[in-house]
């Protein structure tokens, strides 16, 4: 991109960071209720809930990635947008 960042494009950038951030926590959540389900369940059901325990821990894992990749990619969305006036997003 050629020219200053408009505030339009960077609350784009912004929204798409809380967006991660948003699918992070699920992923988080989700990931500690199939460890609490592994740890609670019975000598029979431990393999499949180990499995999914490490497939959740997997999703959590990528959404973090993308999460801290959108962090490093948004600052100068979020420079243009400390820099208003107003620091609201509309």
């Amino acid at each position: 991109m050629s020219g200053p960042l408009t505030p339009e494009v960077a609350e784009i950038g912004v929204r798409l960071l809380d967006d991660a951030y948003i699918a992070w926590l699920v992923a988080e959540s989700e990931c500690n209720q199939t460890l609490r389900s592994w740890f609670a369940s019975r000598p029979a059901e431990r393999e499949p809930r180990y499995l999914a325990y490490r497939a959740a821990l997997d999703r959590e894992e990528a959404a973090a990635h993308d999460l801290h990749r959108l962090w490093q990619l948004s600052k100068p969305c979020r420079d243009t947008l400390a820099g208003r006036e107003d620091g609201v997003l509309h």
